[in-house]
């Protein structure tokens, strides 16, 4: 599915959660909303004017951005002929005149990604025209990944031909256990190279892996897989960054596909650069070519058997303007939800898109995952790491325990969930 240009979003029937909470904001003050858009987002647009030789237009737009927040107010685009025009001021309706802080976090925080497209140039005939403004980033990203993504590889790879059906579920719970933990490698969170930023949190060895989560469905997924082997069974994931994690899902993809767990993989990717470090289309062949030039072995041979699954049509990489968008899960447009409808199971990538099937809502966070993904269009599995103060599925007493225990836990990038809604 290409993405698509002009759509109307206000006609269409819209699945809502019952008793839906507030949305979370940045004027609520001393949370993680308000310091990504008083400190966080601002220090982004600055990274993005000094790693490039941009244009004098584009440096004075994206010092203008930086001046504006956190308390000027959202005005519509200035980006004529944009292929998303249309649709962003559709979107934007509801939150125009509001500061950055007093609109909801969520709708805010892609509004400023997608400024900075339009401070560059991105859609412009202008110098910045089709170039990423987080080039340099995800390059320095790509190169961080290697070796980790090499141990991994080669694990897999040592005992790809002889598991037992045993085996293979011990394997893939251990995979999915290992996948969640790619979503450390958030570019927004802690730039390459910036040593004042402070080292990404990780997890080396399984017994950390499994100390931190807070909800483990793994073994529950792994039987879900096994027990439709061979049955064409479609799996669409939902991808988030690039770099290592986007090396797991491949790791991860190749092992659907090689074990029969899956016969077609679909990947959703965005339509154009956002949040720094996500995935576009072409950076998934992209990044197998940067794996065939410049991985190990074991690193090559995983680019060679994806890149042929590509020409096979089993890995398909396609993209729709609504992951770029500030709109919740349940206000996705009809011909996405039957996309999605025709997966046997969707894995959702990472915290945005966490926040994103949530509303980035205050729910109770004992809120059972399924009963707010009850409009989910197929089983949901979702691999997130904590990059913001929301979480749903924790028992009662889980949060005070974390909360005296943790500090910092929501959204530290230190604990994590694999939650599934079948």
């Amino acid at each position: 599915m290409k993405p698509q240009g002009k759509k109307s979003y206000t006609e269409m029937d819209i699945l809502r959660p019952a008793a839906i909470p507030e949305p979370l904001r940045g004027n609520e003050p001393g949370t993680f909303a308000e310091d990504t858009l008083s400190r966080r987002l601002p220090g982004i647009a600055r990274r993005v004017l000094q790693e490039r030789d941009w244009h004098v237009d584009a440096r004075r737009r994206l010092e203008e951005l930086i001046q504006d927040m956190p308390h000027g107010r959202l005005r519509p685009l200035q980006d004529p002929g944009a292929p998303d025009e249309a649709l962003w001021a559709e979107w934007l309706t509801p939150y125009l005149g509001q500061s950055w802080l007093d609109a909801p976090w969520f709708a805010a925080e892609v509004y400023f990604f997608r400024r900075i497209l339009e401070a560059t140039g991105y859609f412009q005939d202008s110098p910045g025209r089709g170039v990423d403004p987080y080039q340099a980033q995800k390059r320095a990203g790509l190169e961080a990944a290697l070796k980790p993504l090499a141990t991994v590889c080669a694990a897999l790879n040592a005992e790809r031909l002889s598991l037992s059906e045993s085996a293979l579920d011990a394997t893939l719970t251990r995979l999915l256990r290992t996948v969640v933990w790619g979503n450390q490698a958030d570019l927004s969170l802690w730039p390459a190279g910036a040593i004042e930023a402070g080292d990404p949190p990780n997890h080396p060895d399984a017994e950390l892996i499994a100390a931190h989560l807070l909800a483990d469905d793994s073994p529950v997924v792994s039987r879900f897989l096994l027990q439709r082997k061979s049955q064409r069974t479609r799996v669409d994931f939902i991808l988030d960054n690039t770099g290592l994690e986007l090396g797991y899902d491949l790791l991860l993809t190749n092992f659907l596909l090689e074990h029969d767990l899956a016969q077609v993989v679909v990947y959703h990717a965005k339509p154009f650069p956002t949040y720094v470090s996500d995935v576009t289309v072409p950076e998934v062949e992209q990044m197998l070519d940067f794996l065939l030039q410049n991985g190990d072995a074991d690193l090559r041979s995983l680019a060679s058997r994806l890149d042929q699954q590509m020409k096979e049509d089993r890995l398909r990489v396609q993209s729709e303007y609504f992951w770029i968008s500030p709109l919740a899960g349940w206000e996705a447009p009809m011909d996405l939800r039957r996309e999605l409808a025709q997966a046997d199971l969707i894995v959702s990538k990472g915290d945005a898109n966490y926040r994103r099937w949530l509303g980035d809502r205050h729910w109770p966070f004992t809120t059972p995952f399924s009963a707010v993904l009850a409009y989910r269009p197929a089983p949901l599995l979702a691999l997130r790491v904590n990059k913001a103060e929301l979480i749903v599925g924790l028992p009662p007493g889980k949060q005070e325990e974390m909360d005296a225990t943790h500090p910092g836990w929501l959204s530290n990038g230190q604990w994590g969930v694999i939650q599934f809604a079948e």
